[in-house]
């Protein structure tokens, strides 16, 4: 009878023993579970954040649209726009080679003489890289109250500087339906000239706006006159 209890309790130890080694490995399977559950909130919550910012900073991108719009209302009759005005971002022409991003991975981002034009959209000189040519933007807007830094540029898409009517420019042109011929896709802020039969010359605006957490945007709009 002694020799039958002490098997019996012998054999309850070793099942309590297994009981707590499966109940450990449940605890542990359960924490990991918490811990994964826990990241993946804080990813959830990291790309909702970045992508309010991100909409915050496209937002904001209308309002150096607009400003550079309201500098080219005046002069968009005058002869003043056949020329580069790289104090205030404009120029005349899009330079070949052009990398408006300064990403370095633009298919047009080389021209044929192996140059490229980037943008000093930091005030840095384009970082004083070499082999570059490095032009102006406009000054920046007052940071708006996201903390979105804003800069624009401007360029007359024409082949080169001077008059759009010359023989040897060529540039993309508008002209209304009244005309003859309609190219559409632009915004016009010339209605006075609704009627006009002479063509208008687009103007393509490159916005980027700097926001929170590195946040970069960059907007294109064309308009004409």
């Amino acid at each position: 009878m002694s020799q039958l209890q002490t098997q019996r309790r012998s054999s309850g130890r070793a099942q309590s023993g297994a009981g707590l080694v499966v109940a450990l490995i449940m605890l542990i399977v359960m924490s990991l579970g918490a811990i994964a559950l826990v990241r993946s909130v804080e990813t959830g919550s990291l790309v909702a954040g970045n992508f309010a910012f991100r909409q915050s900073a496209l937002l904001a991108s209308d309002a150096g649209s607009e400003a550079a719009v309201q500098w080219l209302i005046p002069l968009a009759a005058l002869p003043d726009l056949y020329t580069d005005q790289t104090a205030r971002g404009y120029y005349a022409s899009v330079p070949d080679g052009l990398d408006i991003t300064n990403s370095g991975i633009s298919t047009s981002s080389t021209s044929s003489s192996g140059v490229k034009v980037l943008i000093d959209w930091d005030n840095d000189q384009c970082q004083s890289q070499s082999g570059i040519v490095c032009v102006a933007a406009a000054p920046a807007l007052a940071t708006d109250a996201a903390g979105n830094s804003i800069r624009s540029v401007i360029h007359r898409l024409c082949l080169s500087a001077g008059s759009p009517t010359d023989a040897a420019n060529s540039c993309l042109l508008y002209q209304d339906a009244s005309g003859g011929s309609a190219k559409k896709s632009g915004i016009s802020y010339g209605n006075v000239k609704r009627f006009q039969t002479s063509a208008g010359v687009y103007y393509r605006i490159t916005t980027r706006v700097m926001g929170p957490r590195n946040t970069i945007v960059f907007t294109q709009t064309m308009v004409h006159f």
